[in-house]
């Protein structure tokens, strides 16, 4: 709703944004149960089909609602509800005949996305109310001893919290102070209308139950998905031991996410109906969403007491195990040695990630003249950020966030962009009606791309191999890596044009494997390091309206279009294979087959033929 009037120089508008979200949703696992055939299952023939018919499930998986920690059956449902306020003011105020002002103003108000259920399914994780005494153990198998001195995730306790009791409603505090204000202005120099210099600032903010991306709803304990493995028989399908769960997490008092914009630009009409423009354009984001892992190992971490692995290979007799050797040998998995004891991955979708863009950007227009409509942009500006995307997890070391700031997965440095209208000047003036009417009012139209490459991650990894904490390792590389073309001769596929020269990038070493806070740990190669395959494609069309017999007390026409995608047929690469083999050693240069190569390219030219009737 908005509401303006103009006072002498000011015009003043008021209004507000409302929005009010509501879902109502069945969640969780298939409580009928849900049956999975799998060859490389222990009870399989091989054949999915025949273990169907004879019953042989490589898994089978119910979910169920629980209650007071025992499964009740059925179907889960969750009544979710936000609201989004906004009110704002504006002044536009001309304060002289040159010079503009826009003022601003404009708060948000969100409530969390929260659960309005009696009793509520939304739940949320403290860290700091954990309490390893209170864990359940594990067996050897990785499952959870259930006993009643433990606490598992059926139940709540021991850092598993209801949201709306022991927790805010939506499981966060909102963010109060959300005030955004807005400046820009507009001034002609010479006074002549020919001439402006243009500039704005503004803040803005984004709701923070967005961070969670409503991943507390149905959380645990509220959902049991229990499965069992390896059954062999419809008769056979009993309840599955419980094994660590994943859960996730979203800060109680969390930050507001927001960015700033701001700019500054000029622009002149050139004589001829030429309009240009050079502007720059930036952004900071700051508070981002991102996932991180909280249960993930420690770094530098030893050795731990697992008494369910206790006489096992790196371990003693007492359960006392070399935390490194097993992680990184893939001995034992990592459930044994995190930090939260009965759950998996604890993924905490946390406001802490930023980001940066700063550009260039050029525009040209024409106005229609000579029978010619032009616009052309250009802009070169690069975008940096630690996390592209909010459920952003990068699987090396979630407590070394830092080290992931680099180039962000949409970053394009230049971006041209042109798109025109040319009405042909062929047979305008015959005095012929039906060389007139067949080839005159003819037109070409067409847009122009070309633009840079959006980056590339390199990964390694050695098969049969973790680093200390259980998670993926970076490679190593020892030149430049950068933008390198030529033909390889693959033996499958022949001639194929590569893009990088792989044998700059080699697989980490050993040592590099351990947890230990040494340089290189992990692997010395960052995010996002190559930039991959741009583009340079034009689309044109001929067309040219016809005049209709019909409806003669209306206009009408019939259009012609003869359009060509890619219409220079030009190949136009959208992948290339960025992988080190896995069976590639330690410190060996990633040569293996296919990596390096274009692995994908946009489609060939198209060409289409229509008919439009307009009336």
């Amino acid at each position: 709703e908005k509401i303006a009037w103009t006072v002498g120089k000011h015009t003043i508008k008021i209004g507000f944004y409302l929005e009010k979200y509501d879902k109502n949703e069945e969640f969780g696992a298939p409580p009928q149960g849900e049956i999975v055939f799998s060859g490389s299952s222990a009870v399989s023939t091989g054949n999915g089909l025949a273990d169907m018919f004879l019953g042989r499930m490589g898994q089978y998986t119910e979910g169920s609602p629980i209650v007071n920690g025992v499964p009740v059956g059925g179907y889960n449902k969750g009544h979710w509800r936000a609201t989004q306020f906004e009110p704002y003011v504006q002044d536009d105020w001309k304060a002289t005949r040159k010079l503009t002002f826009n003022l601003g103003l404009r708060y948000y108000y969100y409530s969390p996305l929260h659960d309005v259920t009696h009793p509520t399914v939304d739940s949320g994780f403290a860290p700091s109310l954990y309490n390893p005494q209170f864990a359940p153990q594990l067996d050897a198998n990785g499952n959870l001893i259930i006993s009643p001195d433990t606490i598992n995730y059926t139940t709540f306790g021991n850092g598993l919290l209801e949201c709306g009791n022991a927790l805010p409603s939506g499981c966060t505090v909102a963010h109060k102070a959300n005030f955004a204000p807005r400046f820009g202005f507009a001034y002609d120099p010479f006074g002549q209308g020919t001439s402006v210099i243009r500039g704005g600032y503004g803040l803005y903010f984004e709701p923070p139950n967005l961070i969670s991306t409503e991943q507390t709803q149905g959380n645990l304990p509220f959902e049991l998905a229990d499965s069992g493995f390896n059954i062999a028989g419809y008769q056979s399908i009993v309840p599955g031991a419980i094994g660590p769960a994943s859960i996730h997490a979203i800060p109680f008092h969390g930050s507001a996410t927001y960015s700033q914009q701001f700019s500054l630009g000029v622009e002149h009409q050139f004589p001829r109906s030429y309009l240009l423009g050079i502007t720059y354009v930036g952004n900071l984001g700051r508070h981002l969403p991102r996932q991180r892992n909280l249960n993930q190992v420690p770094i530098g971490v030893g050795n731990v007491n697992a008494p369910a692995l206790a006489g096992t290979t790196g371990c003693d007799a007492a359960g006392n195990c070399d935390v490194q050797n097993l992680l990184i040998n893939n001995i034992q998995p990592s459930i044994f040695f995190v930090p939260y004891r009965g759950f998996s991955t604890i993924k905490m979708l946390e406001p802490t990630a930023i980001s940066n863009y700063n550009s260039m950007q050029v525009s040209l227009r024409h106005t229609v003249s000579h029978g010619l409509t032009l616009q052309v942009m250009y802009t070169y500006g690069h975008t940096l950020d630690d996390a592209s995307a909010y459920a952003q997890s990068y699987g090396t070391n979630d407590y070394s966030l830092s080290r992931w700031y680099a180039t962000s997965s949409m970053n394009r440095t230049h971006v041209f962009q042109a798109s025109y209208v040319y009405d042909l000047p062929f047979f305008r003036n015959t005095t012929h009606s039906l060389v007139r009417e067949v080839g005159a009012g003819w037109k070409i139209s067409g847009i122009t791309s070309l633009f840079s490459g959006q980056p590339v991650d390199v990964t390694c990894g050695v098969s049969g191999y973790s680093t200390g904490v259980g998670t993926q390792v970076r490679c190593n590389s020892v030149g430049n890596l950068a933008k390198q073309k030529w033909v390889f001769n693959d033996p499958q596929f022949g001639p194929t044009e590569t893009f990088f020269n792989p044998a700059v990038v080699t697989q980490p070493l050993l040592s590099q494997f351990r947890a230990d806070n040494e340089p290189g740990m992990f692997g010395y190669l960052g995010r996002n390091a190559l930039q991959g395959p741009g583009r340079n494609n034009s689309d044109l069309a001929l067309l040219k309206n016809f005049s209709a017999p019909w409806f003669r007390g209306e206009h009408s026409e019939v259009q012609f279009r003869f359009e060509t995608f890619n219409s220079f047929n030009h190949t136009q690469f959208n992948s290339i294979n960025a992988s080190c083999s896995s069976s590639l050693t330690f410190g060996q240069p990633c040569t293996n087959l296919g990596n390096g190569e274009v692995a994908g390219a946009f489609s060939p030219r198209l060409i289409q033929i229509g008919l439009q009737f307009n009336f």
